[in-house]
């Protein structure tokens, strides 16, 4: 895994996406990028692509030799224009493979994979039908760069609709269960990615993954104050059960993943044990959440030695706009120093309000 850097570009014009995409390209001065995620609300799927391609088009004429990785999350941001997360190297000597979806990035022994957004066929099947499709798709991009599913240390994973239930089968449910049926498939002897699973305004389901091969400081990091997601009861899993499966799978993650002196956090809400914390104030469950993340990271419970971590990034998706002035407060407060944005998004239990995940350095 080989040392990256972030940053946030918002764009300073409201107009129209290409125009919007421009402003925030002519406003990124780092070098060396590998990837650049958008995110907007469109209107629907449609729209949803027709932005994928001018995202594309526009990026590839700025950045005419190495263009970035491209994805594009349905998501509105704070500030309702278009929004960029910039990813770039900070480390040099590494060799670059720029393909049409994904880069590789090799240095030595180790090879490093991370995909732009993989979007399925046909956004119109199911969201189990959906994720099947990404997945098959993914195990062959892996297998062809000599990977395999258990190679995969970050990934996110969007729903569309994530809370829905269709005739008693909920979105997020399909998702899991399909992701299970492709993990299955592995050996999970170091444990599984950090992720995230979040809503999304359109676009069906959208994956992203970052791959790495013969990285030997790549270790799994649990919570004392959650139970393992992948270790759930059936009690928190919800929808029926599919045929394909047999039973309601649980989400195959970690609470993070240390890849060097570098925290990946999953996806985390205020969730204690496995039972959301009972508070309908957005503010109270940002503070547990923080809570959470807190412990997660701390010097104690960093599996190897340790002066303790900050974070460098976090993500922050608030369920119901009106609570993000106050969200936003309290992390302005409390948390000053890291890179941060907001968006709009649905989680995936109901009664959750907030979900944030993010990077820490040790």
């Amino acid at each position: 895994m080989f040392s990256k850097a972030h940053i946030i570009v918002s764009s300073n014009v409201t107009g129209t996406i290409e125009e919007m995409c421009l402003s925030v390209l002519s406003q990124i001065e780092v070098k060396n990028i590998i990837k650049i995620s958008f995110f907007s609300k469109p209107k629907d799927n449609q729209e949803y692509l027709q932005n994928i391609n001018t995202l594309k088009g526009a990026v590839k004429d700025f950045y005419t030799e190495s263009t970035p990785l491209i994805s594009y999350i349905a998501q509105e941001s704070y500030t309702g224009r278009l929004i960029a997360e910039v990813t770039y190297l900070s480390e040099d000597s590494v060799a670059i493979e720029h393909h049409r979806n994904f880069i590789v990035l090799k240095k030595g022994d180790c090879t490093e994979l991370l995909t732009g957004c993989i979007i399925p066929d046909d956004m119109s099947k199911s969201t189990y039908e959906q994720a099947c499709n990404i997945f098959k798709g993914i195990e062959k991009l892996l297998q062809s760069n000599g990977m395999e599913a258990s190679d995969i240390y970050r990934q996110w994973n969007y729903i569309q609709g994530i809370t829905i239930l269709n005739d008693g089968s909920q979105n997020y449910q399909e998702f899991n269960d399909a992701r299970s049926i492709f993990y299955n498939k592995s050996n999970w002897s170091n444990g599984y990615p950090a992720a995230t699973g979040i809503g999304a305004d359109a676009g069906g389901v959208m994956v992203e993954i970052n791959a790495v091969k013969n990285f030997d400081n790549n270790k799994p990091i649990d919570n004392p104050l959650q139970i393992a997601a992948h270790n759930y009861s059936q009690n928190v899993l919800d929808g029926k059960t599919i045929e394909e499966v047999g039973c309601k799978t649980t989400p195959k993650f970690e609470r993070a993943r240390l890849l060097g002196d570098t925290i990946f956090i999953s996806g985390t809400a205020a969730i204690k044990g496995e039972q959301s914390i009972n508070s309908h104030s957005a503010t109270e469950q940002t503070a547990e959440t923080m809570e959470i993340m807190d412990k997660l990271v701390s010097k104690e419970n960093i599996p190897t030695d340790n002066n303790g971590s900050h974070y460098t990034l976090l993500r922050i998706y608030v369920k119901q706009k009106e609570d993000i002035e106050a969200v936003k407060d309290f992390m302005d407060i409390h948390y000053p120093a890291p890179a941060k944005h907001y968006l709009i998004a649905d989680v995936c239990r109901p009664e959750l309000l907030v979900e944030i995940e993010g990077i820490a350095q040790i």
